[in-house]
């Protein structure tokens, strides 16, 4: 089975490249596919390969060998209230990879709200797929905001990202791409992190309602973000990404709440190495209040996720141990 036929790519915001492509040159599948083709033959070849692999990183085992048990436990280890992702990521991913003629390369697109483990679930993919991890290679995340930030360069953008990709996937056709901030990119550029507004809506009409989160389903999102993505300013307004089906699944991530806040400080005291604050209920707990929570009457959802509670619980920590006389002065606010 050749390479090209196991191109396997993930999003973090949107996973997806063909819409860079300029039709009238080539499809865009074929021209991945092409480019991703390994050609050699013979011992001789073979011989280079397996020196030059003992060397450097390849695209092969070890380097690029995904754990299935270790994807799976890490994702229902490390990730608080995502049951949605969980089950759609993991079985995505296992199915590409045990696919043995995939027709496309693998297009997920997350959406949702800062914290709420977009960046996390992505980085967890490339931990459990290359030995580097995301110091891989073949992994390529772009931050949206950092590389292409001017709207009226958008032809020259296509050029510099569709040369990248095809860069990449030629030194291996398993290589990872992660869009970071995608929903700050120049429209028709890539593809974007709306629907966070309409995931939030819909999780707190169903919190409202009484309902369990755990009882909602894809089927309550996916069509709902695959309209708001082609219809909203953004990367992937009007865009041939959504209207050709190329995008296999449309992943939102909840609005994390307080107990989800809760299990992140644990975990990030212990990581910390910090077992006996992590066993604090009374310091957690205001490590977990001192976040900003929507909405303003409720309170139900976190408004940034588990990003912030690192450096909340960093200023618990240094109260442990510093002199009371140092941080007199400091408040746990978060209105900063």
């Amino acid at each position: 089975m050749p390479d090209s036929m196991r191109l396997s790519m993930y999003s973090l915001l949107l996973y997806a490249i063909f819409l860079l492509f300029d039709q009238t040159a080539a499809e865009p599948i074929s021209l991945l596919t092409g480019a991703a083709v390994m050609f050699g033959g013979g011992a001789l070849w073979t011989f280079q390969h397996k020196i030059k692999c003992k060397l450097f990183e390849c695209c092969d085992k070890p380097y690029v060998n995904p754990r299935f048990d270790k994807l799976h436990s890490d994702l229902h280890e490390l990730v608080y209230g995502q049951h949605l992702v969980l089950d759609t990521v993991e079985n995505a991913i296992r199915a590409h990879w045990t696919n043995e003629r995939p027709k496309k390369p693998l297009a997920m697109s997350f959406h949702g709200f800062t914290g709420s483990g977009k960046n996390y679930v992505a980085e967890i993919i490339a931990n459990n797929t290359f030995k580097n991890g995301m110091r891989s290679n073949f992994v390529h995340h772009i931050v949206a905001t950092a590389e292409y930030p001017d709207k009226k360069k958008i032809n020259e953008y296509k050029l510099q990202l569709r040369e990248r990709i095809l860069n990449g996937v030629s030194k291996c056709s398993r290589a990872m791409f992660i869009f970071d901030e995608a929903d700050k990119l120049p429209e028709q550029l890539l593809g974007t992190n709306r629907g966070g507004n309409l995931i939030a809506n819909l999780a707190l009409s169903h919190h409202q309602a009484g309902s369990p989160r755990e009882d909602l389903t894809l089927n309550n999102f996916e069509r709902m973000l695959m309209q708001a993505a082609y219809n909203e300013p953004g990367g992937l307004k009007l865009c041939e990404l959504i209207s050709s089906h190329l995008i296999d699944h449309f992943v939102p991530f909840l609005p994390l709440e307080r107990r989800h806040i809760y299990s992140c400080t644990v975990f990030y005291l212990k990581s910390q190495g910090r077992e006996d604050l992590a066993k604090d209920d009374e310091l957690v707990q205001k490590i977990v209040d001192s976040l900003q929570y929507f909405p303003k009457d409720k309170e139900v959802f976190s408004s940034s996720g588990c990003k912030r509670i690192a450096a909340k619980a960093d200023l618990e920590i240094s109260r442990e141990t510093l002199p009371s006389f140092t941080i007199k002065h400091l408040t746990f606010d978060d209105e900063l």
